[in-house]
């Protein structure tokens, strides 16, 4: 209970900033189809025992499903389902109100893939000819302290979404990338 509860503090407060345009994009999906697509997000272990918040139009939020682990998984303004840790979790927090990111490693699932980001300037809304836009298939991704995580991976922009690689280089948002299939 305490566990939702946390989650839905720091989801609320991040999407408050995010309430506008970006949701009138997303289809209007059932509680049981949300649900649905949350799941694959993460592994059945990880995802079934997760808690599952959905983000409303005017940035609250609501728990659909209580976790029985210390998971939560939710879709993603851009419609990409993701279930992350606690620590993942304040991450996301952080990137959503443009603060700094917490001193703690985190893990996120995203085992659906995405549809593509800018790997120079977190939160473009589409490519450019100059933001670099990456699409990265099934991957994981390891959140935080850019000295602890972030050694020995390619960090350019133009990255290989193939490979692991370090996405955000250079912003208090950067975070190891990896692919699998």
């Amino acid at each position: 209970m305490q566990r939702s509860f946390i989650a839905t503090v720091i989801l609320s407060g991040a999407f408050v900033a995010l309430s506008g345009s970006v949701y009138a994009e997303q289809p209007q999906l059932s509680d049981a189809d949300y649900i649905a697509k949350t799941m694959t997000a993460a592994p059945e272990a990880v995802a079934k025992g997760a808690a599952v918040v959905a983000m409303e139009k005017d940035g609250s939020t609501r728990t659909l499903q209580k976790g029985t682990n210390e998971w939560s998984c939710m879709i993603m303004p851009d419609g990409v389902p993701m279930c992350t840790d606690p620590a993942g979790m304040e991450w996301v927090h952080a990137l959503m109100t443009h603060v700094a990111p917490p001193d703690k490693v985190g893990f996120m699932y995203m085992l659906a893939g995405d549809y593509g980001t800018s790997n120079a300037a977190p939160g473009a809304k589409g490519p450019t000819a100059d933001n670099h836009w990456v699409k990265t298939g099934p991957h994981v991704m390891i959140l935080g302290p850019a000295t602890k995580t972030m050694v020995g991976y390619p960090r350019t922009l133009d990255a290989d979404p193939t490979k692991p690689y370090v996405m955000w280089r250079d912003t208090p948002y950067e975070h190891l990338m990896i692919p699998v299939k």
